[in-house]
């Protein structure tokens, strides 16, 4: 693939001056955020709030006007009001920026009035040559030089390789929680919008030749973009890196509220989609909890080419229940090997226990909690018959950092492994020690299974599209 720098977005996620026309003075305002981020997670580039009534914003000079500013604007930020919104457009174009990104509702969701004024903005953006996100847009987001469009107070951007688009702001109000509860490590987002311009086709050819995107999560609720086009850059981009979609507006309800949010027009039944994607080779989820289960999984862990799985949980009940999960989403119960059978028998009780799933409630009352957990992984992870591990903790908080070096030896020697609690509230240092080690904790057995089954269903797609000649 070339080299994401050679694709118009670039100046979008990389820009080396900003200028934000509607920035505020008010920390109450969601207008006040958008050059406050940029202050405080220390953008690399310049930036140039536009206030008529301000001389300066968060300790930068601030212009009355764009037409004010000389220097050149790689990309301009218009949070005004939709009735406002085309003039800005209009100075843009008179400005000569490179890209525009809108961030006000109120066009082409709303009706036919709206609609007008969308495409007699595009018209006037078109003609000059430039690229624009939205309306409706809260992006992009940029790890590496800390470039953030947001209404909200962004408190850090981890760095990864895990890159979003989005067709709405739904990811907004939670985006903190993402970040720092649930220790997603981002590359990249983009928020399409209205999609009057940049669509869903733009951010897949942009994201699938970025070298700092591994994981490509896409939530859609339509294809405007070419729909072969569409295909062709999904099946080629699957080849090397995983692509998760959540595509709502399933039913007709949810094609109706589509419509009237951002003006999505659903182009096509929920069954053609569907099978769009299976034969592209992308993973479709069904709702927001899978979708960043999945999206964190897969830029924590690497691959896992086959099936087999070793299991401990504390109550031998929630063994038997795990074993269903495993069951259901196409994973094996390993058969460890006689060795690994022998080493396990030192942190067994006297009477013996089955080695896949191992008690591990039953061991700890022999054996301290970590040193048992550690002996466990030593046993069976140089095991020829075991791919990866399902491990169910309790919560020994204040030796976090054993914890997590243990796990993530493992996962260096090429076995994913998912973890999930046995309180929520047990987590703590713990679950937020491991997942800087990448590796990642569930609140569930049932969660932690499906995102492991992902590495391996996606494993299966590219078999099955390499047998079918898809790669010829």
């Amino acid at each position: 693939m070339n080299n994401g720098a050679d694709h118009f977005l670039d100046i979008f996620f990389n820009p080396k001056s900003v200028a934000v026309v509607g920035a505020s003075r008010n920390p109450d305002t969601v207008n006040f955020h958008l050059v406050g981020n940029l202050v405080k997670l220390k953008f690399q580039g310049k930036v140039y709030p536009v206030n008529p009534n301000a001389k300066e914003i968060l300790g930068l000079k601030a212009y009355p006007s764009l037409l004010s500013i000389k220097d050149e604007i790689d990309i301009a930020v218009v949070s005004v009001p939709a009735m406002k919104t085309p003039d800005i457009v209009k100075e843009c174009v008179e400005r000569k920026v490179k890209g525009v990104v809108l961030t006000a509702g109120g066009f082409s969701e709303i009706g036919t009035k709206g609609k007008e004024a969308q495409n007699e903005m595009l018209r006037l953006l078109r003609e000059s040559g430039i690229r624009a996100t939205g309306p409706n847009s809260l992006s992009p987001i940029n790890s590496r030089n800390n470039f953030i469009v947001s209404f909200g107070p962004v408190e850090k951007l981890p760095r990864g390789y895990l890159s979003f688009i989005f067709q709405s702001g739904l990811y907004e109000p939670r985006f903190n929680w993402l970040m720092s509860g649930f220790h997603l490590y981002l590359s990249k987002l983009l928020d399409l919008g209205n999609k009057m311009d940049v669509n869903e086709c733009d951010g897949l050819e942009y994201l699938g030749n970025d070298p700092e995107t591994k994981v490509i999560a896409m939530h859609l609720e339509s294809v405007a973009g070419d729909g072969r086009k569409f295909m062709q850059l999904l099946s080629k981009i699957t080849r090397e890196k995983p692509v998760i979609v959540l595509k709502s507006g399933r039913t007709a309800a949810g094609a109706r509220a589509a419509s009237s949010h951002t003006g999505a027009i659903i182009n096509s039944s929920d069954a053609v989609f569907d099978a769009v994607l299976r034969q592209s080779g992308a993973i479709r989820v069904l709702g927001l909890e899978e979708f960043f289960d999945l999206a964190k999984v897969f830029e924590y862990l690497p691959p896992l080419k086959n099936n087999r799985v070793a299991i401990t949980t504390l109550p031998g009940g929630e063994a038997v229940i795990t074993t269903d999960f495993c069951q259901i989403h196409g994973l094996v119960m390993a058969e460890p090997s006689p060795e690994s059978c022998a080493r396990l028998r030192d942190i067994s009780p006297s009477w013996g226990i089955p080695a896949n799933p191992f008690d591990m409630g039953v061991s700890s009352q022999f054996h301290p909690g970590i040193n048992t957990y550690k002996a466990f992984l030593e046993a069976l992870v140089d095991d020829p018959n075991i791919d990866c591990f399902a491990i169910h903790l309790g919560g020994w908080r204040h030796r976090a950092g054993q914890f997590a070096k243990i796990f993530s030896e493992v996962i260096k020697k090429g076995k994913p492994v998912v973890v999930w609690t046995a309180d929520p509230r047990d987590g703590g240092g713990l679950i937020e020690e491991l997942e800087s080690y990448r590796v990642p904790v569930y609140p569930s057995a049932g969660r932690a299974i499906r995102a492991l089954a992902a590495l391996h269903q996606y494993h299966m797609i590219q078999e099955r599209k390499y047998e079918q000649g898809t790669y010829v």
